[in-house]
């Protein structure tokens, strides 16, 4: 635990109204020694500390800022278990840490946002009973808070929640209060840094961009009036975008899980237009990425495009327990795919994920 007095005492001595040489006075020392403590380049002797804290009415803890640290060390156990509930999937898991987190300290923004997040996201969208309680969190935060990110994500979340409940208005409302395409922090921060920095910060543009991309690219195949074919289009769009950072055959990090679900459903249109052998083809992608997620390990990628960037799986959360191969077995069931089951490739592709799987749900 860290124990910084310099900015406190230097907070209260100003909030008090009283000089460095009144403060010096009281304690019977010089003012250049009240100096170099509020530099951070001395530390007052701790027979002193009792005279301060009563000088400015508070207790030794708060001089020092120990009661500070201890809330940020309990905010960050408090963070560090919700991500490893999240990182295995088990969501309500998550909810609950984050919901004791508020309770506990109800001032304290960033937990709103977290909260806020992980009620939404927790399960792929947020259902109507949680509603409430997210616009709340999202509407204060937007109040209070001038954390330009936190006030993003509360924007984010709003306009798709209101969405969800069928209040286009609203909805609309909250959109309009986003940035737009050409003013974003990475794509200022990368014209400002230079050096690795500049390569990292450049890296990581591109890489979002292309991201975002693909999610464009899959809003696209959720129209009611695309044809099987219009969405297998567009899914390869958002499959290319997702890969054309990358070298062949590198292992794509955290984009597997997403190349692997479009590829799978890109399989499930294939066999319903009855195009078998486009539908194992893009089967056996599905799951040779749907296995490569579950290997992955930390370490920088290999391509030029995004070699300064590095791999993190342990950052890595989900809304469902199990892993991608276990997601695509139990998706095999479609019908879309019983004419396709006694194909040997289909008993070979079945095997292989549940090799990987973490569940090893039966697919039928």
């Amino acid at each position: 635990m860290d124990i910084n007095m310099k900015e406190k005492l230097r907070e209260m001595r100003q909030k008090k109204n009283v000089t460095q040489e009144t403060l010096a006075n009281y304690l019977g020392i010089t003012p250049q020694s009240v100096g170099k403590w509020e530099r951070g380049e001395g530390f007052p002797d701790i027979t002193l500390l009792p005279a301060i804290a009563l000088y400015f009415g508070v207790t030794v803890d708060e001089l020092l800022g120990v009661e500070k640290a201890r809330i940020e060390e309990k905010i960050a156990e408090y963070d560090r278990e919700a991500h490893e509930y999240l990182h295995v999937g088990k969501v309500s898991d998550a909810i609950a840490v984050r919901e004791r987190a508020y309770r506990e300290f109800p001032n304290d923004l960033g937990i709103a946002e977290s909260l806020m997040h992980d009620l939404y996201f927790g399960n792929g969208g947020a259902p109507k009973e949680r509603a409430e309680r997210i616009i709340e969190l999202g509407e204060r935060i937007l109040n209070e808070s001038r954390v330009t990110s936190r006030r993003e994500s509360a924007v984010q979340i709003l306009t798709y929640v209101y969405k969800d409940l069928g209040d286009r208005e609203t909805a609309l409302k909250y959109a309009d209060m986003g940035g737009n395409m050409y003013v974003t922090s990475y794509d200022l921060r990368s014209c400002v840094l230079d050096g690795e920095d500049g390569i990292r910060c450049t890296q990581s543009y591109i890489q979002n961009l292309l991201l975002l991309v693909s999610f464009s690219a899959r809003r696209l195949t959720q129209q009611t009036d695309m044809t099987p074919e219009d969405r297998i289009k567009a899914l390869e769009f958002s499959v290319d975008a997702r890969l054309l950072p990358f070298d062949e055959d590198e292992n794509i990090g955290d984009a597997a899980p997403g190349v692997s679900q479009d590829l799978f459903e890109i399989a499930y249109n294939c066999a319903r237009l009855g195009k078998y052998e486009e539908s194992f083809d893009a089967l056996e992608r599905a799951a040779k990425y749907a296995i490569d997620s579950t290997m992955r390990v930390r370490r920088k990628f290999k391509s030029f495009m995004v070699n300064r960037i590095e791999d993190d799986p342990g950052s890595f959360t989900k809304n469902y327990e199990g892993n991608e191969c276990d997601l695509r077995l139990n998706a095999l069931r479609a019908d879309a795919f019983d004419p396709m089951r006694n194909d040997e490739r289909f008993a070979r592709i079945k095997a292989k994920l549940m090799a990987h799987a973490g569940l090893a749900l039966c697919s039928g």
